[in-house]
């Protein structure tokens, strides 16, 4: 069963609200999804090049209306499809590379209490973003349902960097938000794991009972 709390109800009204804007102007769900990975590359030029936290909280941000958009367009112009899921599944995942790109370069010789790299912390916190998104895409294929369990999805990441950045470009500790974003990405991993290893564990279960009888 997914959470059933997500930020992206919160913003469900203003993607549908896109999405129809869009639609009028003849955008289809697939270059909504590279509209949404544009602006993810635009987040990334603003903070390598620019060095501006609020530009690159604001791309964030739209990144992430524009990753509900293309869905959004699909369902309002019966336009789902395979490809369409396979596609913007991938684009995910890029536009996510392009962000943590972005902050590898900002935060290159930066220490976290003169002690811990921070180009560690992001590596491992977008190791375990990918690792997050896999576990729900490798349970679905096992199971039938949604996996989308755990605190830091791909919205709830998306908005918790454009907050928290948006902070940091006012009163700092860039790399103090690093740290814990990197220990919630990583519980919520370790969450989706346990919770998939106890319904295998279950299902085994469930089927030896049903050899016994």
């Amino acid at each position: 069963m997914p959470s059933k709390f997500r930020i992206r109800n919160v913003f469900k009204p203003l993607v549908n609200a896109l999405a129809k804007l869009l639609i009028k102007i003849r955008v289809t769900p697939n270059l909504a999804t590279i509209m949404m990975l544009i602006i993810s590359f635009l987040g990334f030029i603003s903070l390598v090049v620019l060095q501006n936290l609020l530009l690159f909280s604001i791309f964030v941000f739209f990144t992430g209306i524009m990753d509900g958009c293309d869905g959004a367009i699909a369902r309002l112009t019966n336009k789902n499809s395979v490809f369409g899921r396979f596609f913007d599944s991938i684009m995910d995942r890029i536009s996510e590379f392009f962000i943590f790109l972005g902050l590898l370069i900002y935060s290159w010789n930066q220490f976290l209490w003169n002690l811990i790299d921070v180009k560690l912390i992001i590596y491992i916190s977008f190791i375990a973003s990918i690792m997050v998104s896999y576990c729900r895409s490798r349970a679905e294929v096992f199971f039938k349902g949604d996996y989308d369990i755990g605190l830091m999805a791909r919205s709830e990441r998306l908005f918790y960097i454009f907050v928290t950045m948006l902070l940091a470009h006012f009163y700092g500790y860039v790399n103090e938000f690093l740290v814990i974003f990197m220990w919630l990405v990583i519980g919520t991993f370790l969450f989706r794991v346990i919770k998939i290893y106890n319904q295998i564990k279950q299902q085994a279960i469930n089927s030896r009972k049903k050899e016994n009888f």
